[in-house]
């Protein structure tokens, strides 16, 4: 998934927002947290929110994140609570 697709739905943006102040910078607060790299690295991937530069490989971490969103959106509060459980067992080993 490119980033500009995954930040409109991620963030449950229109165009109009996109052209917002401010866009771009919430864009790459999201990307960092969900990659996992430096704002300063983001930044870097080019001027506006279509990120020509990113590395092809964080397409599918994307796609992960988004499908994991959605799943613990149409969940409820017991899916969130498995989820938190398994983040927890990843972290401990």
């Amino acid at each position: 998934m490119k980033p500009r697709q995954f930040c409109r739905l991620w963030l449950n943006a229109t165009e109009d927002e996109e052209q917002s102040r401010g866009y771009r910078t919430q864009c790459v607060k999201l990307l960092s947290r969900i990659i996992g790299v430096e704002e300063n690295t983001i930044e870097r991937w080019g001027s506006g929110i279509d990120f020509p530069g990113m590395p092809a490989q964080y397409e599918n971490t994307l796609s992960y994140a988004l499908t994991i969103k959605r799943m613990l959106e149409e969940g409820g509060k017991a899916q969130r609570d498995i989820f938190l459980e398994v983040l927890k067992q990843l972290e401990d080993s």
